[in-house]
Order: structure tokens, then sequence, then C-alpha cells
């Protein structure tokens, strides 16, 4: 009798998860992107670009990983995008670990990047500015 009382009583779990369950589905709960600290690294006629300050903290030697938004502008298509990037902060190299993009037409693309390889970053001020961000240059 008591196992059941621990089942369905006034404070069983059973009796909470449905409430937890409400929680996570409707957004109560929050997420990794919700929790981040960003922070305007550039913004021009294309769009405003944003870097999460909280995922700096994941340092291992030489290779940093950051969360990037961006928000487009002008764009025909896309609205915004949220990037996972590593960056050999020494070699000034990156690579994508992973890359969602929002279309207007309100559709999400993931587009995981497992094992990526490792580029050199491009010369484009955007790129630059975000391997600045990144590397604390």
């Amino acid at each position: 009798m008591r196992l059941w009382g621990f089942l369905i009583g006034p404070i069983s779990l059973l009796r909470w998860l449905p409430i937890f369950l409400i929680m996570v589905l409707s957004g109560v709960m929050a997420s990794v992107s919700e929790s981040a600290d960003w922070v305007a690294v550039r913004e021009d006629e294309s769009g405003t670009y944003l870097g999460d300050r909280e995922s700096l903290a994941k340092n291992s030697g030489t290779v940093t990983e950051a969360r990037e938004l961006s928000v487009m502008k002008n764009h025909k298509e896309i609205s915004r995008s949220l990037e996972v990037a590593e960056y050999d902060c020494t070699a000034a190299k990156r690579r994508t670990i992973q890359k969602l993009t929002y279309l207007k037409n309100g559709e999400v693309n993931l587009i995981p990047t497992v094992n990526a390889s490792w580029e050199p970053v491009k010369q484009d001020q955007t790129a630059q500015t975000f391997f600045k961000f990144a590397c604390k240059k």
C-alpha cells in the first residue's frame, strides 16, 4: 500500500510529470540559446551579427567554441541563422559544428556538420569579426 501512496499520493512523482511535460513543451524551461549572453559583434546593411559570450567559456587549448547568430535584414529567403563553430586561434582556422537556418516561410533547416574539416578563416569582414570575437583578439 505504501508503494501506491508514493506513486499516486499528493507528493508523488507521477502527479508532477504532466506539469513538467507541459513546462518543457511550452518553453518555460530555458533553452541553451535563451540563457546565452549575446553581444553585437558587427552590423551592416545586410544584417546584425551577434556572438554568445557564454559559449566562449568552453576553451580547450587553442581551440574555442563559439555560438554565432546572424539576423538578416534584406535576404530573400533567410531571416536568421544560428551557428556553432570552433576556432583554432593559433592557426586562424575555423570549422562549423552545427548550423540552424530560419527561413522567412517559417521552416527551419538543421545542418549538422559532423567531422567538418578545418578551413582558413575567410577574409571578409564578418568572418574576421567573429574570429576576433571568438579568440578574444
